[in-house]
């Protein structure tokens, strides 16, 4: 056999080797590239069951929770972003557990307690899919804190946004209900660890139709 052949030959054996060795674990390796890459849900077409009843804090229900813990609200992003550089808020990053998408009117930072309470939220959902024995399916960030510019500009184009926005405080954000898509089992799941946290009070949740769970960390 020729040496251009033995070596594609070996090529195709090392290489069938490899997809082998790593096929037990494609789906995780499949959510890992998803967060490297920056892969975001765009849009979403799934529901929220039983969320209108679950999950009513309004917005003076939040507010308590912004009274005497928060950031102060920063003009433009470039405030944000100082405290960033301060150590006051931390970013969040889209990773095997949770996706960050890529928003034009906030920018993907909290305080750390803020970052923490994620972390912890992943983690009993994921726990609760390994319970039920279904597929873990991250769940996507869509909104973190804005600045005083950008909720005016947000006002332009959605219902929701309002002046005094718990955006503006650091210790808010939304997770998109409608990217889950068809995955009922996952998002019940989600919601069911969600309510828990409720409960324990350690958020204040609202839903809102427009997509979102607006969740601000108490």
């Amino acid at each position: 056999m020729s040496k251009p052949k033995t070596y594609i030959l070996l090529c195709l054996v090392t290489l069938t080797s490899v997809l082998l060795i790593l096929y037990p674990y494609r789906k995780r390796i499949k959510q890992k590239i998803k967060a490297l890459i920056g892969y975001t849900y765009q849009g979403g077409t799934g529901s929220c069951p039983d969320c209108p009843l679950l999950f009513t804090d309004n917005v003076a229900t939040h507010e308590k929770a912004l009274k005497n813990e928060g950031i102060l609200p920063q003009e433009t992003f470039k405030g944000i972003e100082r405290l960033l550089s301060e150590g006051k808020l931390v970013k969040l990053k889209s990773n095997e557990l949770y996706v960050v998408r890529k928003a034009k009117f906030s920018r993907p930072y909290l305080l750390p307690k803020g970052k923490d309470f994620i972390n912890a939220l992943a983690v009993k959902y994921a726990n609760q899919c390994k319970a039920e024995k279904i597929q873990y399916i991250p769940f996507t960030i869509s909104s973190v804190t804005r600045s005083l510019e950008s909720v005016e500009g947000l006002k332009k184009g959605n219902g929701n946004a309002i002046k005094n926005s718990a955006h503006l405080k650091g210790k808010t954000f939304d997770i998109s209900y409608r990217a889950f898509n068809k995955n009922k089992k996952q998002t019940k799941a989600f919601i069911k660890v969600l309510s828990i946290l409720r409960k324990e009070n350690s958020c204040f949740v609202k839903y809102e139709q427009n997509g979102c769970l607006h969740i601000t960390v108490i």
